[in-house]
């Protein structure tokens, strides 16, 4: 005797397939998924840190706790196969576009300081 009707869970599984079927850039992660990877990255970091501070030879210093894992370097890692290659064209192209919004919001926030420091050498000169 069965509860539950075959046909509900057939057109449930094909819409599954549906939404995942739009999915352009899947992502490869074991079970932990991004805690695990962040976790595993901030390991990695720490232990960096670590190894610089014993290579410095000083033991007076207080080794400071790593930055947080930036949101695009964790998306892109989750996106990357063990071979290094990535999951898709469209996953190859993100990354790519994130990194030259970054780079141009570094141009302008340059740019902005520069202007800032002339405007205040100008003033400083005319009083």
């Amino acid at each position: 005797m069965s509860f539950i009707n075959v046909s509900f869970l057939q057109d449930v599984r094909k819409k599954a397939q549906a939404i995942q079927k739009q999915n352009t850039a899947p992502r490869v992660m074991s079970r932990g998924g991004y805690e695990y990877l962040e976790k595993k990255l901030m390991d990695e970091k720490r232990k960096k840190k670590l190894e610089e501070a014993t290579q410095s030879g000083s033991t007076d210093t207080v080794i400071d706790p790593p930055s947080p894992i930036k949101r695009h370097l964790k998306w892109k890692l989750a996106r990357t196969k063990k071979t290094g290659d990535m999951t898709s064209e469209a996953a190859k192209e993100i990354p790519d576009k994130i990194v030259s919004h970054f780079q141009f919001i570094i141009e302008i926030i340059f740019f902005y300081c520069v202007i800032e420091y002339r405007i205040n050498v100008f003033f400083a000169g005319c009083a």
